[in-house]
């Protein structure tokens, strides 16, 4: 089977990025996308289950309102945006927002603590370009999105091959690391390296275990790290509103006494399928944090989108918000009953899901043999792509050799006959 961003030889120096793994979750995906575009008949095609995207959201909800795209009497230019978002706008988030959901951030956020970002991944690499510097150290959780480890290569603070720090969790936990084993391992590393920056990145609600943080576990690691000078918090909340169960807060800004050192990553991508849109925000209460991380939007980004503006503008207004609110518990029942479903006829051919699961785009689902074999003969044989659940672990632990991610947010015929194939897949094969 031909992969289509391998590794390649070259006979001319290029620089060290050169060195930097293609993701093999866009590795299968761009894969499937080439074996689809050469298959004729659309029953054979492969059913591509392995980009963390939601394809049940309907962003028509937000589209309709905004003003731009929906000129009766043609179209003006689309200009620059301020190069963190509008003040109006990111004044309404902290104050219409995230107060909506969470009751207890009223009143702690305000304009000043928000830029508009492309995405999450774009906050978190605003926050890491403000606060990494080369030799710092980076931290990470056991199972978790590693985008990040490659980033800091990109972003010229870290050289390929030097693996990030890892705090060790177990199945039983949806490994989610405790906070005092959170604490104990980050408090270790501030002693042991007094004058480095020490970066705990991490997610409120985990990709790809689709387990969560709650907020008085949050709240403890919050209040460690604020008051050490030279550690940081980056929390990931990407996936805090596709939850079917559990309001906790899953802003550690709002958590904390006074924020330093901390950041929140928000994308809304997850409920409202607005992936390629890229409209997510940076959530720091850290003003100097706050200063740097403007930089880097600058110099990468130039400034968010009109359109990443105009969604956050509409999903803030307080006369949109119960409307919104009512789509997003419709779309989480579709994401909730698939999830279900899918565990369920898993379970007969002995695929079992990590414990604890209260929200998620995916099941990660343990396998009979090595994942890293798994994936590959499931796409060739059953036609069916998932991503091995090394894409999420460290090389030297073999602990994602033993389950694979499944996006199982798509339409309910898609996945009864992916489970269909898998199920033909075990009878003849195991």
């Amino acid at each position: 089977m031909h992969y289509i961003f391998g590794e390649t030889m070259s006979s001319r120096n290029f620089s060290f990025f050169a060195d930097i793994p293609f993701s093999i979750i866009r590795e299968i995906s761009e894969t499937v996308a080439q074996i689809n575009r050469q298959t004729k008949n659309e029953q054979n095609k492969v059913i591509d289950l392995s980009l963390g995207q939601n394809f049940l959201g309907d962003p028509s909800i937000i589209f309709e309102k905004v003003k731009f795209l929906n000129k009766k009497d043609g179209v003006k230019p689309i200009l620059y945006e301020p190069s963190l978002g509008p003040i109006d706008t990111r004044r309404s988030i902290a104050e219409n927002f995230y107060p909506y959901f969470y009751s207890d951030v009223k009143g702690v956020l305000d304009e000043e603590n928000i830029m508009i970002t492309d995405g999450a991944f774009g906050a978190v690499r605003n926050a890491l370009g403000a606060i990494f510097r080369p030799g710092d150290i980076f931290v990470i959780d056991r199972i978790t999105f590693r985008y990040f480890v490659h980033a800091l290569v990109v972003l010229g603070r870290m050289y390929p091959n030097i693996h990030p720090y890892i705090i060790q969790s177990e199945a039983n936990t949806g490994f989610v690391p405790s906070p005092d084993k959170t604490i104990e391992f980050l408090e270790e590393l501030r002693l042991r390296y007094p004058t480095k920056n020490i970066v705990y990145y991490t997610q409120f609600g985990f990709n790809p275990t689709g387990c969560f943080r709650t907020s008085k576990d949050l709240k403890e690691i919050v209040s460690y790290i604020e008051n050490e000078k030279n550690l940081f918090l980056i929390n990931d909340i990407a996936y805090h509103l596709v939850r079917w169960s559990g309001k906790d807060t899953p802003l550690a800004s709002a958590l904390a006494d006074e924020g330093n050192g901390i950041v929140d990553a928000e994308s809304l991508s997850k409920p409202f399928g607005l992936m390629g849109a890229r409209v997510g925000a940076l959530i720091t209460r850290d003003k100097e944090l706050f200063k740097y991380a403007a930089r880097i939007q600058q110099y990468t980004i130039v400034s968010p989108t009109k359109l990443a503006v105009d969604v956050w503008r509409i999903i803030s207004d307080p006369d949109n918000l119960p409307e919104i609110e009512k789509h997003i518990k419709n779309t989480i029942e579709k994401i909730r009953e698939n999830f279900h479903y899918f565990v369920k006829e898993a379970e007969k051919f002995e695929l079992k899901t990590c414990n604890n699961v209260i929200g998620t785009i995916y099941a990660f689902l343990e396998v009979p043999y090595e994942a890293s074999r798994f994936w590959k003969v499931l796409l060739e044989k059953a036609k069916v792509a998932v991503v091995p659940g090394t894409a999420f672990t460290d090389p030297r632990d073999k602990i994602g050799e033993k389950y694979v991610r499944i996006t199982i947010s798509v339409k309910k015929e898609m996945l009864e006959k992916s489970i269909q194939r898998i199920e033909n897949f075990f009878r003849k094969e195991l």
